[in-house]
């Protein structure tokens, strides 16, 4: 059992050692190098080069596994068949290997086959593993690395949606441009979250999950920006009913 203790203060001061968690001597650099968001385009260049080498790696690793477990041959080789050539078949057709064993090496050819093809399964399982990380780090770093483009054409994109807005639509204040500037920009939010988890997900490359936003709101804001040189009038809601007058005219003869 410990003592109860209550202390009463206005402002206390505690110090902690920090010397037993490791942060002494790790500057911004080394805190932050495994940590893509922080990286430059050049580092992150880098680092993608170097994960892909280290991918292919792993690949080479894994056949060059299996050909020293299964003894494949890297080239064909047909000498053994010369001998074979020049002897009578004996008529007797064998349609299962393992008749072609003796019974006392039979145990030990079925157990030696099921060590290898478990040995071949847990390497092959690790470099997966292994793989399969280096995959993920590979598409984040991507990632950020189209992000710093995207978000820097995004001001410009945006741009284009919403300085035609002011002038297509024509009512005063800002209070109706604002809302059709609030929808673009949650057009451009949701569509560049959704693409980003699908080139997380592997659904999408990074290329087109990051690009994906960009791509949509791209034809809006040329087409904004065209109506508005055209002085269209797009978002008046006098023209629509003007036009609708005129139909039900039309339709009323």
């Amino acid at each position: 059992n410990s003592e109860f203790i209550r202390i009463g203060f206005k402002e206390y001061k505690k110090q902690f050692d920090l010397s037993t968690l490791g942060f002494t001597n790790r500057t911004a650099d080394s805190v932050n190098k495994n940590n893509e968001k922080m990286l430059s385009m050049r580092q992150l260049q880098k680092a993608i080069d170097s994960l892909q080498k280290e991918n292919q790696r792993i690949k080479d690793q894994m056949t060059k596994d299996m050909l020293l477990q299964f003894h494949f041959s890297s080239r064909p080789d047909s000498f053994w068949l010369q001998p074979a050539l020049n002897q009578k078949p004996s008529g007797e057709v064998v349609k299962r290997f393992d008749l072609l064993l003796p019974d006392s090496a039979e145990g030990n050819v079925n157990q030696n086959v099921q060590n290898m093809a478990a040995s071949v399964r847990l390497n092959t399982e690790s470099l997966i593993n292994t793989a399969s990380d280096k995959d993920r780090t590979l598409r984040r770093h991507k990632i950020e690395w189209h992000r710093k483009i995207v978000l820097s054409l995004a001001c410009l994109v945006l741009f284009l949606v919403g300085a035609p807005l002011g002038s297509i639509i024509r009512k005063g204040g800002l209070g109706t441009p604002l809302i059709f500037a609030i929808i673009f920009f949650m057009v451009f939010y949701f569509s560049s979250t959704t693409g980003e988890k699908f080139a997380k997900e592997n659904t999408f490359t990074p290329f087109t999950g990051m690009w994906m936003a960009t791509f949509v709101l791209t034809p809006v804001g040329i087409f904004l920006t065209y109506k508005a040189m055209r002085d269209s009038q797009l978002f008046n809601k006098e023209f629509y009913y003007r036009s609708a007058r005129v139909i039900k005219k039309l339709f009323g003869r």
